[in-house]
């Protein structure tokens, strides 16, 4: 069956962040936004100890940032790659991706008040292929790692939810030097979509956080998989206990349903009964058919 915006028009809203619960999408139509080929991204690299300060800082310069600018705040452990310095490698560290989809000249002036923050142990920040900015992290999830992960969104970077990050990314040291934490910035052509325009929920949140505990084989996997659900679960308010299906791993229907409110997980329900009633399309972050 077809889904469209012009027939069937149930069906296409709840396809649009109801996954693979409503059956298998074959062709996409999109609307393309011309990108690059040279954009203005990269990273840009902090101690740890810098961390309390970046993401007060970071809080305040999100709120003035335009739709083509996106960053996403990560914890990690400095890798041996060509732009470490030797003495900063299996450090942990700070950092702030971004990547700017539209004019070189605009981006860089748009990332001056994070560049003036602080001095920067680490700038990767300039003028590249998109493409090459969509490999930058490759080398912190080799092929074979192994992986457990939870996710939520964060109304807010409060001071209290500050703390509590820093806390418990200070365990990471004693982790694999793969584990991370990232800290995606929402809002934007997100935020500003109806909430019944689709069936993606929680668009009011400000970031959507990803605790990944990354190992590799012959690792202690019980000791980063008990760290990430700590993690998760030691979260002040500003922690939703919401979370965005595309980081949401096999954890069962109650975390399936916490990815919508609770009228959008309603509709769906019924939605499934009427399309998908015997529950084929199940292999997937599982929508049951309403009774």
């Amino acid at each position: 069956m077809t889904a469209s915006p012009n027939e069937n028009a149930d069906l296409f809203w709840g396809v649009r962040g109801g996954g693979g619960n409503f059956g298998i999408v074959t062709s996409f139509a999109f609307r393309l936004h011309p990108v690059g080929p040279m954009v203005f991204g990269g990273a840009i690299f902090h101690p740890a100890a810098k961390a309390k300060d970046l993401l007060r800082f970071y809080r305040g310069w999100t709120q003035m940032l335009p739709d083509e600018l996106s960053t996403m705040v990560a914890f990690l452990t400095a890798q041996p790659e060509p732009f470490v310095p030797k003495k900063l490698v299996g450090t942990p560290m700070i950092a702030v991706a971004l990547c700017h989809a539209g004019a070189v000249e605009a981006g860089e002036k748009l990332v001056k008040p994070l560049r003036e923050f602080a001095p920067a142990a680490i700038d990767r920040l300039g003028p590249l292929p998109y493409l090459a900015l969509q490999s930058i992290f490759n080398p912190s999830a080799p092929k074979g790692i192994h992986a457990y992960w939870r996710t939520q969104y964060l109304r807010d970077l409060d001071d209290p939810t500050i703390d509590a990050l820093i806390d418990r990314t200070s365990a990471m040291k004693s982790l694999s030097p793969f584990s991370a934490v990232h800290i995606h910035h929402w809002e934007g052509a997100i935020k500003r979509a109806g909430a019944d325009q689709t069936a993606f929920s929680h668009r009011s949140a400000r970031y959507v956080l990803n605790i990944l505990g990354l190992w590799t084989a012959g690792k202690d996997p019980g000791k980063h998989i008990n760290w990430v659900r700590t993690f998760s679960d030691a979260l002040p308010t500003q922690g939703t206990r919401q979370v965005y299906l595309n980081f949401l791993g096999d954890e069962g229907a109650d975390r399936v349903k916490a990815a919508y409110d609770a009228q959008t997980f309603e509709r769906l329900r019924k939605l499934k009964a009427k399309f998908d009633s015997s529950n084929f399309f199940r292999l997937n972050q599982n929508i049951s058919p309403a009774n």
